[in-house]
C-alpha cells in the first residue's frame, strides 16, 4: 500500500488524508493512516501538507503529540508563502503557544503575510491590532481597511463587526444600512449567533431590509437555541414560543 501512496500526487495524498482522518457514513475516521499518508506529502516538501500534518502534531492524530515539530512544519510551509501556515504561526506567537514565546509584533508580521496570501482570519486579527495598537501603532484607518478586505473575504465575524456597525451609526446612509443588512445576513447563514440576532433586530425593525416579524423571530429563533438569552427573550416579546 506505501507503494501506491508514493504514487499519488501532494493533492492527491492530501485529500485522501482528509477522507481518512473526517471517516464517513460507512467508516470509522483513521488518523493513524491518515498521519501516515499526510506525512508522505509532507516529506515532499508540499506547502499544504506540511500546514496539515502539523495540525496532527500539534493534536497528536495518529501521531505522537510534538507542538515543537509541528511549528516547524508550519515553518516550512510559511517559507513557500503558504498562507494558512503563516496564520497559524501568527496564532502562535499572538498567544504564545505551541512552546513559542508570545510575540505581538511577530504575530502581525505573520498575519500580514497571511492576508496578503488571502487569508481572511488575518485580515480580521490585523484589524483588531490595528484598532487596539496590539504589536503595531493603533491605526484606525488600517483597522477599518482590514475589517473591509476581511468581510470582502466573506469572514463572518467581519461581516458581524461591519454590518453591525453600518446599520446602527448615526452617519450611514440609506446604502450603507441596505449593505450592513446583507453583510449581517452573510454572517447569519454561516451560524454566526450574534449576528442572526442582530439581523432579526434588522428583520424586526425594517433596518436595511423591509419589515417581517416572521424572518426576525425565525433569526432569534436560531440565536436563542445557540443559548443566547437576549434572543431568547426578543423572540418572546415578538410574541412566539421561548426555546429557552
Amino acid at each position: 500500500m506505501a507503494n501506491d501512496y508514493e504514487k499519488m500526487t501532494d493533492d492527491e495524498l492530501c485529500e485522501l488524508a482528509f477522507r481518512l482522518h473526517e471517516g464517513s457514513d460507512d467508516t470509522e475516521p483513521d488518523y493513524d493512516e491518515a498521519a501516515f499518508v499526510i506525512k508522505i506529502a509532507a516529506d515532499r516538501g508540499s506547502p499544504a501538507a506540511l500546514c496539515d500534518y502539523g495540525v496532527y502534531l500539534m493534536n497528536g492524530d495518529g501521531v505522537e503529540k510534538d507542538e515543537a515539530a509541528a511549528v516547524e512544519c508550519w515553518e516550512k510551509a510559511a517559507e513557500q508563502d503558504f498562507a494558512a501556515a503563516q496564520y497559524k504561526l501568527g496564532v502562535c506567537y499572538m498567544q504564545g503557544a505551541c512552546g513559542v514565546e508570545k510575540d505581538e509584533a511577530k504575530a502581525a508580521d505573520y498575519f500580514t503575510k497571511a492576508a496578503e496570501g488571502g487569508n481572511s482570519d488575518s485580515m480580521l486579527n490585523l484589524s483588531i491590532f490595528y484598532g487596539n495598537g496590539i504589536g503595531v501603532s493603533a491605526d484606525p484607518a488600517k483597522s477599518l481597511e482590514y475589517l473591509e478586505m476581511a468581510a470582502e473575504h466573506e469572514q463572518p465575524v467581519a461581516c458581524c463587526y461591519l454590518g453591525a456597525a453600518l446599520t446602527s451609526r448615526k452617519t450611514s446612509t440609506e446604502e450603507d444600512v441596505i449593505r450592513g443588512a446583507k453583510l449581517l445576513e452573510k454572517a447569519a447563514e454561516t451560524g454566526h449567533v450574534e449576528a442572526q440576532f442582530i439581523y432579526g433586530m434588522c428583520c424586526e425593525e425594517g433596518r436595511g431590509v423591509e419589515k417581517d416579524l416572521a424572518e426576525a423571530a425565525g433569526w432569534y429563533r436560531r440565536a436563542a437555541k445557540a443559548g443566547m438569552p437576549q434572543a431568547n427573550a426578543a423572540l418572546i416579546n415578538l410574541g412566539f414560543p421561548g426555546v429557552l
